[in-house]
């Protein structure tokens, strides 16, 4: 098993302080060099106050532990289990604070890398960070001013503090195409964050930044999963996907064969080998995202993939129905297109807003007392992408939203901005396009939401719209929205938008 592990952290930390790698020694800061008195802590005296005040645990956000490349597990004043730690480390390090002297001296280059390193955030914003010179000193920075304690006992028992953390933990080494698998960990650097498992062909190499701001291990990799983390720590399963996210926002397909797993955290990147095998059964991807839902489960028939009309209905915002007496199954998307024409015959038919569907693999089929639909028919009806890949088995659906029609408010100048914001949103928000959602977004209203909070949801459509004005010029929206991949199961929505204006552009303020 190969494992690889890249930490950032520290070399991020030396890289913003402009220290060349390499560069050793404990030098005096270039400013306190050229001040008078340079050369002797008196020279900090005039800045630093003489004695730094003490940290309350109960202030403190996160305690983040370091040593070169090994970023251990942070502590966050969040989590109750951390607690207890946090009190021992504000404990110890007001110990160090009530001994600490006025001083300018700094560690640079490796000393500074390989040094030991607490940063303790605080609830006001403000840090405290300490440095171990050596297993008796502690340089520390409060405010921008310096200084040194000496505390062995202290500096040993904040070591004890220090906990590695554990790799990311992968379920099996062979997954096959369809497979559940489960990923843990606790090596995430922030609180709050996303992880993303990509794959790769080993020998891969070089980073790349989509515009969309992810950030890919190679430019061969697919992004096959991403999933919200909150405090460095995280424990999800998802279903190897036929297809995976490339680059360029297109989906291609994982032939079976060795990969390199990339599960990263944004702070750091677990890689490890895996083989993946072939799926036990035909797959069916809908924008990337392998469908699990047995409602949704896919049968094959004389060589077609076939898909429960109501579950699809239901997932698209579809009306349906079922013609007995022509042996006909009727997909529209307006009520009134419900119905056939005047041929009719013996073998079932397809019907999609009032037109047949002819072909030898446009035909609905009748098992175990539901309908279902072809997908290649039916899909490309609708202006769907549809690919089968027989290397994974799997069948790729990849769809547009369905939007709203501009046309009707081209005479409401405030309506018609709500509409082109709502349609963005929803393209944004599929996309995962943090750039482009962020932009949606006035400054002074409601942040964009986090990816993190809605997981693998799309949106299949808008099926409705009703505006209220607000005070003040706002406008508010009612959103009838379909859901695909809710993590909550949700099948639709009616989110509320506010639009206000902001420097003469509408922005969308508040999204309930």
């Amino acid at each position: 098993m190969k494992i690889k592990r890249f930490y950032m952290l520290g070399l991020a930390a030396l890289l913003a302080a402009g220290v060349p790698a390499g560069v050793a020694g404990v030098q005096r800061a270039a400013a306190a060099a050229s001040a008078p008195g340079a050369g002797s802590d008196t020279a900090a005296a005039t800045t630093a106050s003489a004695q730094p005040a003490a940290i309350q645990a109960a202030a403190v956000q996160r305690v983040q532990m370091q040593q070169a490349d090994m970023a251990y597990v942070p502590l966050f004043g969040s989590r109750e289990a951390d607690k207890a730690d946090i009190a021992k480390a504000a404990a110890i390090v007001n110990r160090l604070l009530g001994k600490a002297k006025p001083s300018t001296e700094q560690l640079i280059g490796e000393d500074s890398f390989f040094a030991t390193s607490f940063d303790v955030l605080l609830s006001d914003g403000s840090t405290v960070l300490l440095q171990f010179k050596d297993g008796q000193h502690a340089l520390i920075s409060v405010g921008g001013d310096g200084y040194i304690a000496q505390d062995a006992t202290a500096i040993s028992e904040l070591g004890a503090l220090l906990a590695m953390s554990p790799q990311s933990d992968i379920s099996t080494r062979k997954p096959a195409i369809g497979q559940t698998i489960r990923i843990t960990g606790s090596d995430a650097s922030s609180q709050q964050g996303m992880i993303r498992v990509f794959v790769e062909t080993p020998g891969s190499s070089g980073g790349y930044r989509t515009t969309k701001g992810v950030d890919y291990p190679s430019k061969r990799a697919l992004l096959v999963y991403a999933a919200p983390y909150s405090e460095a720590r995280y424990d999800f399963q998802f279903t190897m996907p036929a297809y995976g996210e490339a680059i360029d926002g297109t989906f291609k397909p994982i032939t079976p064969g060795a990969y390199e797993f990339d599960v990263s955290t944004g702070g750091s990147t677990t890689m490890r080998s895996v083989t993946i095998a072939p799926p036990a059964a035909a797959q069916l991807s809908i924008n990337g995202v392998t469908v699990s839902d047995p409602a949704l489960a896919p049968i094959v028939s004389n060589g077609a993939m076939l898909l429960p009309m109501r579950a699809l209905a239901e997932a698209f915002g579809w009306n349906v129905r079922w013609d007995a007496a022509h042996k006909a199954a009727i997909v529209s998307t307006l009520p009134e297109k419900l119905s056939v024409g005047s041929a009719s015959g013996a073998a079932p038919s397809l019907w999609v807003n009032g037109k047949q569907l002819t072909g030898a693999n446009a035909k609905p089929v009748i098992a175990n007392g539901h309908t279902y639909l072809p997908l290649r028919a039916t899909g490309e009806a609708f202006g769907f992408q549809v690919t089968w890949t027989q290397s994974v088995r799997g069948a790729l659906l990849v769809f547009k939203p369905q939007l709203l029609d501009e046309r009707p408010y081209a005479g409401d100048v405030k309506k018609l901005a709500a509409v082109k914001l709502l349609n963005g949103y929803v393209n944004a928000l599929n996309g995962r396009d943090a750039k482009a959602l962020g932009g949606m977004f006035a400054k002074n209203g409601t942040p964009a939401p986090s990816f993190a909070a809605i997981g693998q949801r799309l949106i299949t459509g808008i099926r409705s719209v009703t505006f209220e004005d607000r005070p003040g010029g706002a406008l508010l929206a009612y959103v009838n929205v379909n859901y695909l991949f809710d993590p909550n199961g949700s099948k639709t929505g009616t989110p509320g938008i506010t639009f206000a204006q902001e420097d003469g552009v509408w922005k969308i303020a508040d999204v309930d």
